[in-house]
């Protein structure tokens, strides 16, 4: 299967079936508005701030590296908060950023409500906001890739796998992410796209996991009460490269041909994995380089006046996708 390529609309997602319902997930659009807020700043942009509070996670030192070589390319200058997965720590260095010479924050908020009345801060300042991952009362745009549509991709793709290889209904783990707008619209879209492709799979538990340490201990807590999983589906693809070692340190075959794991955004280790041939079956996922030149260019839009494109589209890439390889290079291999 090549890999698909997806661009969002603005739509009415279908109701969920009622073991969505009983997650308690509330979700949002997806479709990229901005809210009818100020617009912040109102001259041209030269420095930008980037401010992904995930710092461990393999993806950042791709981004941020890619970043930089995009910055300078387009005549700016880019810098980054260090905040450690920590809401209190990035609300520091948002409050200090506030001051300096920053015409724009792009900002992935780890607690929507906390980082709101900063955004607004910014505004007033005559700064621009973008929303990376979701959507802010207070901002300027938004910087999003499908959410809702890239979990269901994910959850159609494993469920056909079930149908056509497994030959039996899935004993499933869903590695969820509820904390954040995006992790919420993703987890709802894996779940429908994993009953519509596959309505009998069993899905024995589903627990938050976003670094691959924590996907690394949830799996084995799983795997031990229940060893026959024979499926992970992650909101996040960090958590899936955490659960393909939980079962690899489990005694299971590293081309197991009963079991697949998959996650949403591009990971190396999954990729490479994949390319040899392992059970890694499906990830849904941003180019890198796509994420790095709009986290440039909605600033850049709207320091021009213009009216940015917000959404970035997301592909599933299989083992048989001809661009697996460009894959592992652009994600460091």
């Amino acid at each position: 299967m090549s890999a698909r390529r997806h661009r969002a609309t603005a739509a009415v997602v279908a109701p969920l079936a009622v073991t969505l319902a009983l997650t308690g997930c509330s979700t949002t659009s997806e479709s990229g508005t901005v809210a009818a807020t100020p617009a912040g700043g109102d001259t041209e942009v030269d420095t930008i701030l980037f401010d992904f509070p995930f710092t461990s996670l393999p993806i950042y030192s791709v981004l941020s590296q890619q970043m930089q070589d995009y910055a300078e390319e387009q005549g700016v200058t880019v810098e980054f908060t260090n905040d450690n997965s920590d809401l209190s720590t990035q609300v520091s260095n948002l409050t200090t950023y506030l001051n300096s010479d920053v015409d724009a924050v792009v900002s992935f908020p780890m607690d929507p409500a906390s980082i709101d009345s900063i955004a607004q801060q910014y505004l007033d300042a005559g700064k621009y906001w973008v929303t990376y991952g979701g959507d802010l009362e207070n901002q300027s745009s938004t910087l999003q890739f499908s959410f809702t549509e890239s979990g269901r991709m994910l959850g159609e793709d494993a469920g056909r796998w079930a149908q056509e290889d497994l030959g039996e209904p899935p004993t499933v783990l869903v590695l969820e992410d509820q904390l954040t707008q995006i992790g919420q619209e993703r987890t709802n879209g894996i779940l429908e796209g994993l009953r519509n492709a596959a309505p009998d799979a069993e899905i024995v538990a589903q627990q938050q996991a976003v670094t691959p340490q924590e996907a690394l201990t949830v799996t084995n807590s799983v795997l031990a009460a229940n060893p026959d999983v024979d499926m992970v589906l992650a909101a996040v693809g960090d958590a899936a490269q955490g659960a393909y070692q939980a079962l690899l340190s489990s005694g299971r075959a590293a081309d197991d041909p009963e079991t697949y794991v998959g996650g949403l955004d591009g990971n190396l280790s999954l990729f490479q994995a994949m390319q040899e041939g392992d059970f890694v079956r499906g990830v849904v996922t941003v180019k890198s380089e796509d994420i790095v030149k709009a986290t440039i260019d909605i600033p850049l839009a709207l320091g021009r006046g213009e009216e940015p494109e917000t959404d970035v589209p997301v592909y599933l890439v299989t083992p048989d996708s001809p661009d697996l390889q460009e894959y592992v290079t652009a994600f460091g291999g």
